[in-house]
């Protein structure tokens, strides 16, 4: 780095679910996708999360999972080289879908990157690897990025290494503890269901569970999240470790809780990405919700709790495993679209039936040294009207889109103290 007083940019965007090439949109004849373009290749690092593996299945020696991210997801090597033609360089890999197609898909995902030079974080053939952070070079300074994951399968979850023992390849992960806490006579219900169930005598239980799930006799009826210690002091540690070695650090978090269709991010959530930034981090990004959320400024640094979608192709990933096929009640006989059609009835239920899947912004947040100066974020609009075989992709939203869409954001990000204004066709800012 120069000096301390270097103005460095961001352009950090939502999910990228990706199934089919997109660089040939790029073009004089898709003008908001180009202008799009021009934003996420003009900042000075370009952040996405990969949702899902890169992989030709010609190559691929492995096979689906029976665990899943909630569905099979897999999209062509060629993918991760569009994403860096448009402005790309730091790819978060820890998420619910690392593992759709085990850890060869993972590996063959991390190959390819590593082939076109791509810097990525969050996955590895232990968990010493996958916890560390992945650093791009730049003449404006030395950029950390440190990926994990509170979403995810079982299997997905990487361990470390003995020296008598091999680590398991996977994600970083952030376990959290779902429990339950009960009333007195909500507990006792439960606990009456629960000795009858498993045939067990005892009857003075203050604490069962049930398929996974810790219940508690507490003073009120709720559920009750607590981190793993052991997890979040590793990633804290990396945290700290990486802005002695950085310039910059940023942190991602795949985080779908409490659920998609909550706007609302998790009080643990909001906790633990200040403590990130309390450690050295300089911006806290969550992906996951596949929906917009607020926007927290939290000493000078932005907290994006939820940057939506970037791409989308939901309903184009062909070819699926027959578990899929099963689930709906289809014949050998039905292919991909026959699967889709029924999985969202038309479009009329599901993702396809809702324009917030298919709304967000390009954030752009602009600092000098560690203090975000400015933040300016571009409405996207990815198209939930067009056919399914261009459904999902991002383009600059017209004003009356772009003006719902920052609107929305502003409303979502008020209760954080965060004031953004619509002006000019973007959403900017306002510091207090």
């Amino acid at each position: 780095m120069q000096n301390q007083n270097f103005k460095w940019s961001i352009a950090a965007v939502g999910d990228a679910l990706i199934a089919t090439r997109i660089a040939q949109f790029n073009d004089p004849l898709d003008p908001k996708f180009s202008e799009m373009v021009k934003i996420t290749k003009g900042a000075d690092i370009g952040f996405i999360n990969l949702e899902n593996p890169l992989f030709r299945f010609s190559e691929f020696k492995g096979w689906p999972q029976v665990e899943h991210g909630g569905y099979w997801q897999v999209g062509p090597p060629e993918a991760a080289e569009d994403l860096k033609k448009i402005g790309f360089n730091l790819f978060n890999c820890a998420n619910n879908h690392t593992t759709d197609y085990g850890v060869e898909g993972m590996q063959m995902t991390n190959d390819l990157l590593d082939r076109l030079e791509i810097v990525h974080s969050g996955t590895g053939m232990n968990l010493g690897l996958a916890s560390r952070p992945g650093y791009y070079e730049s003449v404006k300074g030395r950029f950390a990025l440190i990926g994990f994951a509170t979403s995810f399968t079982p299997m997905s979850r990487a361990g470390d290494s003995r020296k008598d023992m091999v680590g398991r390849p996977g994600l970083n992960a952030l376990r959290v503890e779902h429990n339950i806490e009960s009333d007195y006579s909500t507990f006792n219900t439960l606990r009456s269901a629960y000795l009858k169930y498993t045939g067990q005598k005892i009857d003075d239980l203050n604490e069962f569970e049930i398929h996974g799930i810790k219940i508690n006799l507490g003073s009120e009826t709720r559920i009750v999240d607590r981190l793993n210690t052991r997890d979040e002091e590793r990633i804290l540690h990396e945290v700290r470790n990486a802005s002695k070695l950085a310039d910059y650090v940023i942190v991602n978090s795949h985080s779908h809780e409490p659920s998609n269709e909550s706007v609302e991010p998790p009080s643990w959530l909001i906790d633990f990405a200040k403590q990130n930034l309390d450690a050295g981090a300089d911006t806290f990004i969550v992906h996951g919700p596949h929906q917009l959320r607020g926007i927290e400024v939290y000493k000078n640094k932005p907290i994006f709790y939820s940057l939506g979608n970037f791409i989308f192709h939901e309903e184009l990933y062909d070819p699926l495993p027959a578990d899929l096929y099963e689930i709906f009640d289809l014949p050998d006989s039905a292919l991909q679209s026959d699967l889709e059609d029924v999985r969202f009835k038309g479009g009329t239920i599901g993702f396809p039936s809702n324009h917030l899947w298919y709304e967000s912004v390009v954030a752009v947040p602009t600092f000098v040294d560690k203090k975000m100066i400015d933040l300016k974020l571009y409405p996207i609009d990815l198209g939930q009207k067009k056919p399914r075989s261009q459904r999902g992709v991002p383009r600059i939203a017209d004003d009356d889109k772009g003006r719902q869409i920052i609107e929305r954001l502003a409303q979502l990000s008020s209760p954080f103290g965060t004031s953004i204004l619509y002006k000019d066709g973007i959403g900017v800012w306002v510091p207090k």
